[in-house]
């Protein structure tokens, strides 16, 4: 290796270890370095969160604006990006201008880490770990239960992604799940009723069933933003819940019994405000 090449290599790894920290060092507050997302990448954000002319793209370091403009020029949603460089705001306003999608656009000069992200309903982002983890937890708290995520390269630390897909480039989805830790009580088919506990890690839940029997574990509990769905036994019969979260209410219909003998029901269930 040439002398050139070992002096760029050992200024490269110098760059990296100041923008990324080693495991358990302090995060430094650098800034993000701007790296476009080729046309192709973005298309791929946008179908992978699965935008439609109703949704809130927001942008998390929008750069010259091409997801924005994207999200609002092919697939009819409204964009806002959020953005640092005053000078690349300008410039992407201007590139709106020019696709005639200026109306439903919006960019701002914001941090990322304290802007307000409460009206999207899809948030893109193409940022380095250190960033991509502060604000980890921030989207989870500050978004709607069903909005979408999609992560760029950088998926975040603790919350498992809902999809990874690679094409080209590695993007993650996560759906801001409904929050239904705590006990409710559900009322069921042909009079029955439960305490049902359920525990939760982001849109990853466990839980059971008191009866006065004992215990009924929830079999197949699975949470997709506002959607839940879960199987208790009940004596023999398996009976598949699937509901809608709103707030401390859920409701939907359960399932029971086999083939062309198969019954369903209304059912609802209040959490404990206790």
């Amino acid at each position: 290796m040439s002398s050139n090449s070992l002096r760029w290599t050992a200024y490269a790894a110098a760059l990296w270890l100041a923008v990324v920290p080693a495991a358990g060092s302090a995060e430094l507050d650098v800034p993000t370095p701007y790296v476009p997302s080729t046309e192709l990448n973005v298309d791929e954000m946008l179908r992978l969160a699965d935008v439609r002319p109703g949704d809130v793209v927001y942008d998390l370091g929008s750069g010259d604006g091409r997801v924005v403009i994207a999200a609002a020029r092919d697939y009819g949603a409204r964009g806002v990006g959020l953005e640092l460089d005053a000078v690349l705001v300008d410039d992407s306003r201007r590139a709106a201008q020019r696709a005639g999608v200026a109306a439903r656009t919006e960019f701002r000069q914001a941090d990322v880490l304290t802007a307000s992200l409460r009206d999207a309903t899809v948030v893109t982002m193409y940022l380095l770990p250190p960033l991509v983890r502060r604000l980890q937890d921030r989207l989870y708290d500050e978004l709607r239960p069903g909005a979408r995520i999609v992560a760029h390269d950088y998926p975040f630390p603790d919350w498992t992604a809902d999809r990874r897909v690679q094409i080209s480039k590695t993007f993650y989805l996560y759906t801001v799940p409904a929050r239904v830790a705590g006990v409710w009580h559900l009322a069921g088919p042909g009079g029955r009723r439960y305490d049902l506990a359920l525990e939760q890690r982001y849109q990853e839940i466990k839980g059971a069933a008191r009866v006065r029997g004992g215990i009924l574990p929830a079999f197949d509990a699975r949470l997709e933003g506002t959607r839940l769905r879960f199987v208790l036994m009940d004596g023999d019969d398996a009976y598949r819940y699937e509901g809608t979260v709103q707030g401390d209410r859920i409701a939907g219909r359960v399932r029971w019994g086999l083939g062309p003998q198969q019954q369903d029901a209304e059912w609802e269930a209040r959490r404990d405000g206790r």
